[in-house]
């Protein structure tokens, strides 16, 4: 249910976002779990949604499925630039050296306020044991 729900608010904010376009912008940019994006032309842009967990995006260019799942957000224009997320120390790489930092923290040791931010890996609002094993997983590639 709740991830029905979570579903179902993506795709109003979806529509919501569309009256956006009107004041000018002119790309969909969803922004994955991992950071990356996925940007769309908004010129002929059609939005459909398949059993909540799939968006068909197509525009005059392109057709493609978004498994939302793996979607953090969506906007209009561009994004700006993020680290990558796991990548806690924010040298660009996801390695034990990131693990290290949040160990830190976890026994804690003090890091400004931007490095807490990233190492809050599961973004709920804490930094513990399971921000050490969605590295782990970023690593292991799961």
């Amino acid at each position: 249910m709740m991830r029905k729900l979570s579903y179902l608010l993506l795709m109003l904010a979806a529509c919501a976002a569309l009256t956006a376009h009107s004041a000018g912008e002119q790309t969909l940019t969803f922004v994955k779990t991992d950071g990356s994006t996925i940007a769309f032309s908004t010129s002929g842009l059609v939005i459909t949604y398949d059993d909540y967990a799939h968006a068909v995006v197509t525009n005059d260019e392109t057709s493609a499925t978004v498994d939302l799942i793996d979607v953090d957000y969506m906007c209009y224009g561009d994004v700006e630039p993020s680290v990558l997320k796991g990548d806690v120390n924010g040298d660009g790489e996801i390695n034990i050296a990131d693990i290290n930092v949040i160990i830190g923290i976890v026994l804690g040791g003090m890091v400004d306020a931007d490095t807490l931010s990233r190492a809050d890996v599961k973004s709920d609002g804490e930094v513990n044991i399971a921000d050490i094993n969605a590295v782990i997983a970023l690593i292991l590639g799961q």
